[in-house]
């Protein structure tokens, strides 16, 4: 009797979720040449061989099936000769263990898509274009027991409704990656030509390479302190790491709130830890670690809430510490309401000059933060409550980056009299922004 030829298949680890049945969510985002569709699609006819599945694959708008991804699995089997499946024009269908793929818009389809029974799978591909309304009956309609759903997108907006939904909130049975074409260049498999492009892109124009090939919404409101392609310039920008060592803390208060410890020597950004639950005397310890121990490296810690527990401990400790309270006033309080807006708009001054590492979540948090007038004409950033508010999570990095770079700040304070830690810290304004 004859066999089976043996297959081969590389499947990278950033994507072995897919296999997980016991998640109800799936979510992968980014950019392109990340491999979303092509691993989601392998894994989908691969779990499809082993046991029968009802698998809808939909996105916001289909008007035939060339608008699928019908093309994209028939490829994925006759790549890998998979035999036991039978593609026709509408359905791919295994004639073993009867596993199905069917393909409906969700927009024009509502109604047919509402009543369909059974689905054990539904991916949702191109993402970023479902409406609030269309995952209102999607979500439901896929009820069956152990049913998952699988979303890959791009986020076209800063708030598009599936990021918002899933990659805002802490849902459970929920796994979210974000993706970039990083993943298959380190595995080898980052084709020439998508190289070609992507550098052609970048040459372009950097909000068009941070959109396309880093998974960045298009759009920045005018009242962003940052641009996006300043930020992106200061994560591609190399400078002499000459000059002092300074270390910016942010230190977690709740939940999923994590404490983030930047280090720079003179305008370089040369290291970056981030914590999260821990204790105060534990912050203490890996920030010894991190600074390797030299009590000359000047700490500046967000000095509010928890951090000042860790600024007490820190100092009893013998280290350089300087305590920033980010309500208190500004140095220059004619142009700004409070200390935190006017470190914004340092780091804002200074963006130009400095080199910061490239990391998907700083280029978020330091391009979506907003600023407004009050009504002295003075600006402000906003406030982090108003800053959740808009469904961002608390930004840890950007603070602990702005620290870090912070120069227009008192001087430490085992440096001052007394008297003058309590003009520093007593001067709190009401958290307008």
């Amino acid at each position: 009797m004859g066999t089976e030829p043996t297959v081969k298949i590389k499947f990278l680890e950033e994507y072995e979720e897919l296999f997980n049945e016991d998640l109800r969510n799936i979510v992968f985002h980014g950019g392109r040449g990340s491999g979303k569709s092509k691993h989601v699609g392998l894994a989908l006819i691969l779990r499809g061989r082993t046991k029968r599945l009802r698998i809808l694959c939909t996105r916001e708008l289909q008007n035939t099936i060339a608008d699928s991804v019908h093309k994209l699995l028939s490829d994925i089997i006759n790549e890998y000769g998979f035999t036991d499946y039978e593609i026709t024009e509408k359905q791919i269908r295994n004639t073993i263990t009867g596993t199905e793929f069917f393909f409906k818009g969700l927009r024009h389809n509502a109604t047919e898509v509402k009543s369909t029974e059974g689905i054990d799978i539904a991916w949702v591909e191109e993402a970023q274009s479902i409406s609030e309304a269309s995952l209102k009956v999607l979500i439901p309609t896929v009820r069956k027991p152990g049913s998952q759903l699988i979303y890959t997108f791009n986020r076209m907006n800063e708030l598009d409704p599936v990021y918002v939904r899933y990659c805002k909130a802490d849902r459970p049975r929920t796994y979210v990656r974000k993706v970039n074409y990083d993943v298959l260049e380190r595995a080898g498999l980052f084709p020439a030509e998508l190289r070609e492009e992507m550098e052609a892109d970048k040459a372009a124009s950097l909000d068009l390479y941070a959109h396309v090939w880093l998974g960045e919404p298009i759009a920045q409101s005018d009242t962003s302190i940052l641009s996006r392609t300043a930020i992106l310039e200061a994560m591609e920008r190399s400078v002499s790491d000459e000059g002092a060592i300074e270390v910016g803390v942010d230190v977690a208060r709740m939940g999923d709130d994590r404490t983030v410890f930047k280090m720079r020597e003179g305008l370089k950004e040369v290291g970056t830890k981030t914590y999260t639950k821990l204790r105060t005397t534990e912050v203490c310890d890996k920030l010894e670690l991190f600074v390797n121990f030299d009590k000359t490296v000047l700490i500046k810690i967000d000095d509010t809430g928890v951090g000042g527990g860790v600024t007490d401990e820190m100092m009893k400790r013998g280290y350089a510490v300087m305590p920033l309270n980010f309500g208190a006033s500004a140095a220059d309080p004619d142009k700004y309401p409070n200390l935190i807006s006017e470190a914004w708009f340092y780091l804002a001054s200074i963006i130009d000059t400095i080199d910061i590492g490239m990391n998907d979540d700083l280029l978020m948090e330091l391009s979506t933060r907003q600023w407004k007038m009050d009504s002295k004409g003075r600006r402000g950033v906003e406030s982090k409550a108003d800053y959740k508010k808009r469904g961002f999570r608390s930004p840890d990095n950007a603070d602990a980056l702005i620290m870090c770079f912070y120069n227009n700040a008192p001087q430490p304070i085992d440096d001052q009299e007394d008297d003058d830690y309590e003009s520093i810290t007593s001067g709190l304004l009401d958290e307008s922004f």
